[in-house]
């Protein structure tokens, strides 16, 4: 699979996470809506995961290199989306409890 598409395919995947959770965050808990960049994120990264362990490379070895790239940066914004969500959460249990 060309990285274009598998970039592709995992913005879909991504995007159609991001609606159910919203969905489903706007029906059980608004809590949930806070952490939707990182479960995007996460299975963001579970594809590419999959992907480089389960899809044969035929043609090129440059494949699993920007395969790895795209992980990596997963992984960077999902740390960045993690902790910005506890902080969020963390600052909002201390406003709530000062007043």
């Amino acid at each position: 699979m060309d990285i274009q598409v598998a970039i592709l395919v995992s913005v879909i995947i991504m995007s159609l996470i991001s609606v159910i959770t919203y969905f489903i965050g706007k029906r059980v808990s608004s809590r949930l809506i806070k952490y939707i960049p990182a479960i995007a994120t996460g299975v963001g990264m579970i594809f590419f995961f999959i992907k480089i362990n389960f899809i044969p490379y035929k043609s090129h070895a440059y494949e699993t290199i920007n395969d790895i790239v795209a992980l990596i940066l997963l992984a960077i914004i999902f740390t960045i989306s993690i902790l910005s969500s506890v902080i969020i959460e963390i600052a909002n249990n201390r406003k709530s409890n000062f007043q």
